[in-house]
């Protein structure tokens, strides 16, 4: 009977002993864990070293976050492929060349991967995702690949692909605040068409709806514009054309395609004349619920030649998306602006 309860007594002691091992093994992992996390290497010196060197090589740059787009260079002119190969600015890469070329480490940060979120580097396209830039040359060498998540006060933090380590960065000197990398159409210059609310002298619109109009002012310093046709119609109040006459006075647009693969069918323009002799036509394109602008210019006058060739030169064979509010403006139908005037019963 005693032999029975030593041998209880020790199977009891190796369980316990067992136990404790394991327990104080888990708390050592754990531990080791914790400080590989909290650990944090020494670093310094530029993000990106040998960037200014490389960046002469650079044929393709892909920026991929909440959206993902690419840009290539051809034929010494950056464009995007995503719309048509439409020219992409050229002062946002020079923008995007001055950060990247500034940015020097700080110091580590978080190894944690579950805590990239919290500082805007989790993997692009998620929830506190980062967003990636990757630069090639015409062979397909990585020039540079890199994370960016937020920047807080004069950091940002950065991020190696597939590396959980997290870095705090800041700019060296001279250097340029962070350019807005997306949307796409941030590269893309949609603002070119700026005739200048005071230079409009006459407008002739077709709506989509009801009859054509043409408003007319005799000159800048007029502040109304009057309806000279159709007759049989009376301006609401006195301004009331005046938004419909000068949409062209400055017009930023909302995406940009080549005009001969758009399909779709035209259903209204927009003709304004300028008092130095510069004729700009918008024939609107409907392709489901949106409106496309595609834009002609023509000069009247010999001081009107350049502008129209600029003009010309820019939009040949492109079509512009328009915003709603710019639709209203521009195409807005002559009874929402005038009444039909009411003749008297009894007139002779």
């Amino acid at each position: 009977m005693s032999r029975v309860i030593d041998q209880r007594r020790r199977t009891h002691l190796v369980l316990t002993g067992g136990l404790a091992v394991a327990m104080v093994l888990i708390a050592l992992i754990a531990a080791m864990l914790e400080a590989r996390q909290s650990w944090q290497p020494a670093v310094s010196g530029p993000v990106l070293p040998g960037w200014s060197r490389s960046v002469a090589d650079a044929r393709h740059i892909g920026i991929a976050g909440a959206e993902s787009f690419n840009l290539e260079q051809v034929d010494g002119v950056w464009r995007m492929p995503s719309r048509d190969g439409y020219p992409v600015r050229p002062e946002r890469l020079a923008e995007l060349d001055a950060y990247l070329a500034a940015l020097v480490y700080e110091g580590a940060r978080t190894n944690n991967v579950a805590q990239l979120g919290r500082i805007g580097l989790a993997e692009p396209g998620q929830a506190g995702g980062a967003t990636q830039v990757t630069v090639l040359a015409a062979d397909g060498e990585t020039l540079a690949d890199i994370l960016l998540g937020e920047a807080r006060d004069e950091l940002v933090y950065v991020r190696q692909p597939g590396r959980s380590r997290a870095f705090a960065a800041r700019l060296g000197d001279g250097a340029v605040a962070r350019p807005d990398l997306t949307p796409a159409e941030a590269w893309l210059d949609l603002e070119f068409l700026a005739l200048g609310s005071n230079e409009i002298a006459r407008a002739d619109i077709q709506p989509e709806t009801g009859p054509a109009y043409r408003l007319e002012r005799p000159a800048a310093g007029a502040r109304n514009f009057a309806l000279r046709r159709p007759t049989g119609w009376q301006m609401i109040t006195a301004a009331a054309g005046n938004g419909s006459a000068v949409a062209l006075g400055r017009v930023r647009f909302r995406d940009v395609r080549r005009a001969d693969r758009l399909g779709g069918e035209f259903v209204a323009h927009h003709t304004v004349e300028t008092f130095d002799g510069l004729r700009v036509r918008i024939d609107v394109k409907a392709l489901g619920e949106t409106r496309w602008a595609l834009i002609t210019a023509t000069a009247l006058t010999d001081d009107a030649g350049t502008a129209a060739a600029a003009i010309s030169a820019r939009t040949e064979n492109w079509a512009y998306l328009m915003s709603d509010l710019t639709i209203d403006r521009l195409i807005r139908s002559l009874d929402r602006i005038a009444d039909p005037r009411q003749e008297p019963e009894n007139a002779p």
